[in-house]
């Protein structure tokens, strides 16, 4: 019992030192720019030493990109506790929901995420990393989508063609490569992913730091999709 209690004190040790290094990180690149920040400066915020920062992170873009990683992770988790019965985009949309619930971003920090991540004006540094990122969380989703959905009569006929000719459609030979999730998975990922960018620098524009602000926004633009938002 000691040594599970030892054990678990520790890892909260190891997550308050990690969350404390991406806080820091954040507020410098609110404060300076992400390109003029460095890793020095973060240790000094954190109130930690470089090589302990090097230990949780690989690099400054990493401690950038964390937030983006631990909702894609959070949000992959809990898509998995939905029930199989409920529509992809719902389902989706409560996941994310539960997954903000978890991280429990207060206003300002998830602005100074938003703001770098998603630049408004100009290009970010950041951009093809956060692209990056986001195909790759959507191709997380899709999986998870597809395993529950049933494939459409389109991507049947894409199958057996697939099958029949032995190459997929995008030209490599049949079996190889990771397995596809189906066209209407990565299409509903997709679309999810894209009303929450939009939705996130809608909310970034008007200035605001309400989190409740930001999941109303979040819930308009689904909306727009035929996606209902929980009653009561």
């Amino acid at each position: 019992m000691a040594d599970q209690r030892t054990e678990g004190l520790r890892e909260r040790k190891k997550r308050r030192t990690r969350q404390s290094i991406i806080d820091a990180a954040h507020e410098l690149f609110h404060l300076k720019g992400y390109e003029a920040a460095t890793v020095e400066e973060i240790a000094d915020q954190a109130e930690v030493s470089v090589r302990t920062v090097f230990r949780y992170f690989t690099s400054k873009e990493a401690i950038a990109l964390a937030p983006l990683d631990e909702m894609g992770d959070l949000t992959v988790a809990a898509l998995r506790r939905r029930p199989a019965d409920e529509p992809p985009l719902t389902a989706l949309r409560n996941a994310a929901f539960d997954a903000w619930t978890l991280m429990s971003p207060d206003g300002d920090s998830l602005r100074h995420y938003a703001d770098h991540l998603l630049l408004l004006d100009g290009s970010s540094p950041l951009a093809g990393a956060v692209l990056s990122r986001l195909v790759a969380i959507g191709d997380r989703l899709a999986v998870e989508l597809a395993e529950e959905t049933e494939p459409s009569p389109a991507e049947h006929a894409i199958a057996e063609h697939a099958t029949s000719e032995g190459t997929t459609p995008e030209g490599t030979t049949a079996g190889n490569g990771p397995p596809d999730p189906g066209l209407g998975a990565q299409l509903t990922a997709v679309t999810f992913l894209g009303a929450i960018q939009v939705a996130t620098r809608a909310w970034c524009s008007s200035g605001s730091t309400d989190l409740g602000d930001l999941l109303m926004t979040v819930d308009l633009c689904l909306g727009r999709l035929g996606v209902q938002p929980p009653t009561g």
